[in-house]
């Protein structure tokens, strides 16, 4: 596999930032032309790049500062400037359309900066882009105005009690917002209290993963819950994640649970980095791990997205992007003709 590009943090964030600005053009309505498929893949290249450059130039950190300062920069440009000028029903509509324009925002602006989600977000101990997004929105509007929108919303209520009449699709919306807000919230201190309780001593214990070939792999559960499909599974049986002893995986061939036990084991979550050189020694791991051929990748990737490992998905993207960049249209569909060949061939 081809080393990245090395991409300075002037040149980088440069770059960065002119995108973020025709991405805000665009949904302000502005005079901007459309992103092109080549340019969301250089956004995503240059991100990916800046991540995965050996020490001192692994920029993750203000890569992630970015993202969030870009959510708060709008929010206090664009959104809380239309809101204060506002009072009682304007006020809550204006509230009610700048909510799913901000959330249309940040979901463009995190495709940009996806590949810090798996790997560097555990590690530098912060919020997932999602949660980044939502926090910024809750902190800033919903608490920083929380006065005024809730006197707007006491005083409709006060009004609908007099008899007047009040638009109900926009009483409903807007309790529907104040749900999702607080939904949200509930999920994200939900979550913050789940790892709280998931002790080392329950961690460390045992569960059987059972292959397609009846093949039986025991590792840690907390290795298991890298898997999303896992914790999933653990979540929805009513006994304690420590009483589950066996999961059986029969979709999945023996070879490639072992591959991706193999990935699971270097990249366990509870892995402490006690310093950068041992982080770029885990990236040239990963970049050894993910020199196979065609058809294993392919292969991998398949598993990765089945078992939702997001780590691992993108890093068999990457390597895949590697393979098919700069090759045309007829090229790429010849390209995974001849897998899907190889394939037919097992």
């Amino acid at each position: 596999m081809s080393s990245p590009k090395f991409i300075s943090l002037e040149e980088g964030c440069d770059y960065l930032h002119k995108g973020i600005t025709k991405l805000l053009n665009i949904l302000e309505a502005l005079p901007e032309s459309n992103f092109t498929p080549q340019h969301h893949i250089m956004l995503y290249t240059t991100v990916y790049n800046m991540c995965y450059q050996r020490a001192p130039q692994d920029y993750a950190r203000k890569l992630y500062d970015m993202y969030k300062e870009t959510c708060e920069e709008y929010i206090i440009s664009k959104v809380l400037p239309s809101m204060r000028e506002k009072k009682d029903d304007l006020l809550l509509r204006e509230l009610l359309k700048r909510w799913p324009n901000y959330i249309a925002m940040t979901r463009r602006l995190s495709k940009f900066f996806c590949p810090l989600e798996k790997l560097d977000i555990p590690r530098l101990k912060v919020p997932s882009l999602e949660e980044t997004s939502f926090l910024s929105f809750y902190h800033l509007v919903y608490e920083g105005m929380n006065k005024e929108i809730m006197d707007a919303v006491f005083a409709m209520v006060d009004r609908e009690r007099a008899g007047e009449h009040i638009d109900q699709t926009f009483a409903l919306n807007t309790l529907d917002l104040y749900l999702e807000l607080k939904e949200c919230t509930r999920k994200i201190k939900e979550k913050e209290e789940k790892m709280m309780n998931r002790s080392p001593d329950v961690l460390s214990k045992k569960i059987k993963l059972v292959s397609s070939g009846r093949v039986v792999f025991e590792v840690d559960i907390g290795l298991a819950l890298m898997s999303k499909r896992f914790e999933e599974i653990i979540e929805t049986i009513p006994v304690a994640v420590g009483d589950i002893d066996t999961i059986s995986v029969h979709e999945v061939s023996s070879k490639m649970l072992t591959t991706v036990i193999e990935y699971c084991k270097k990249h366990n979550i509870r892995q402490k980095y006690v310093n950068l050189k041992d982080y770029v020694n885990l990236k040239d791991w990963d970049t050894k791990f993910i020199d196979v051929d065609t058809k294993t990748l392919l292969d991998l990737q398949t598993y990765a997205s089945y078992l939702k490992i997001d780590g691992l998905q993108r890093l068999t993207w990457g390597k895949e992007f590697d393979l098919i960049k700069g090759m045309t249209r007829e090229e790429m569909a010849e390209f995974y003709a001849a897998q899907e060949d190889s394939n037919s061939s097992y």
